[in-house]
């Protein structure tokens, strides 16, 4: 299987980044004042911190590809992702950034069986 790719809905913090690159996970970060025509991606796995960042997303002409799965931070950005997508959608049980970005990545890898060669 190749390395899987995540769309991150928000800028992140140098915590955070820096555990991603130590774990080799490949991801594409957009802030929600950045984000421009993404619909020719396709993203194995979408975070979403807030429903702002889900309606920014969605007004912007994008959608998650149907097959990949959806990870937000707070029941309420859950809630607005389930208004918005057809995608199977994850609520972080610690909306906390780093344990929130942990969380969906080690359940996209359950999720998908993912035995890859990081993380």
């Amino acid at each position: 299987m190749k390395h899987p790719v995540f769309f991150i809905g928000e800028e992140l913090s140098d915590k955070t980044r820096q555990w991603l690159h130590r774990q080799q996970i490949q991801y594409i970060e957009q802030p929600l004042n950045k984000i421009e025509e993404l619909a020719s991606r396709a993203f194995d796995g979408y975070l979403f911190f807030s429903p702002k960042g889900i309606s920014r997303f969605k007004s912007s002409g994008n959608f998650p590809h149907p097959l990949s799965l959806v990870f937000a931070n707070e029941n309420s950005t859950a809630r607005a992702a389930w208004s918005q997508f057809t995608n199977k959608v994850h609520t972080s049980p610690d909306s906390e950034e780093l344990s929130f970005v942990q969380y969906a990545i080690y359940r996209w890898m359950k999720e998908n069986s993912y035995v890859g060669e990081h993380i």
